[in-house]
């Protein structure tokens, strides 16, 4: 318990480093360590105003049963985006450019649809993946950025490696039909996109051959 506060904290307070995002303050911090630890996922939704738009999202933390090198490979795979962002049609590369990698995603239902590219940038220091809206593709939302951070915990008890999976995201939908009606929903969607990972990844690496 005591090595996972340690990480949490130090991850939530690298999160918050120069970002508008901010994971509330938990008067139950310990319960939601204690959540952590029996493998259940933490979120902290926000909404905001900031330079006049308005942005949904949050922070997730979740355990993921995988060695880091096997979860941030999943970010080279069109079919892991598909798979793990809510309600995707579409994902596939469509460039690089320099050192990020530029995602297209078609999400939506029958009703509303949108298509927008993301920039991936790998970091080692922490080991993560930023992410941001490239606005000079078509975009069917109006601003997106945020990341997934990955840090070692101990290995469970099978010996089987396991991480410690932050990920925070601000998505501006918009004016519109998206934001009007379905704001809510998106918002929940954003930040089940851990727990989908974790589950995509038990998938991925169940038959991984153990030491």
């Amino acid at each position: 318990m005591k090595t996972l506060a340690v990480i949490a904290g130090a991850t939530l307070a690298w999160a918050l480093l120069g970002s508008p995002l901010v994971a509330m303050a938990s008067d139950s911090f310990d319960d939601d360590q204690a959540r952590l630890a029996q493998g259940q996922t933490v979120s902290y939704p926000q909404t905001l105003m900031r330079r006049g738009r308005r942005y949904i999202g949050g922070v997730t933390y979740t355990v993921v049963d995988a060695s880091i090198g096997e979860l941030t490979g999943l970010f080279n795979e069109a079919s892991a985006y598909r798979q793990v962002l809510p309600h995707t049609r579409d994902a596939r590369f469509v460039g690089q450019e320099g050192p990020d990698r530029l995602v297209e995603i078609l999400q939506g239902n029958s009703l509303v649809q949108a298509v927008y590219t993301l920039r991936m940038h790998d970091q080692d220091s922490p080991r993560s993946v930023r992410f941001w809206l490239d606005r000079s593709r078509p975009h069917g939302i109006a601003d997106a950025w945020g990341f997934f951070r990955v840090a070692p915990l101990a290995d469970s008890a099978d010996g089987s490696p396991r991480v410690l999976l932050t990920y925070g995201v601000l998505v501006d939908l918009g004016p519109g039909f998206m934001r009007d009606f379905f704001e809510s929903r998106i918002q929940a969607g954003l930040l089940s996109v851990p727990e989908r990972l974790r589950s995509y990844a038990a998938v991925r690496f169940r038959s991984r051959p153990r030491a």
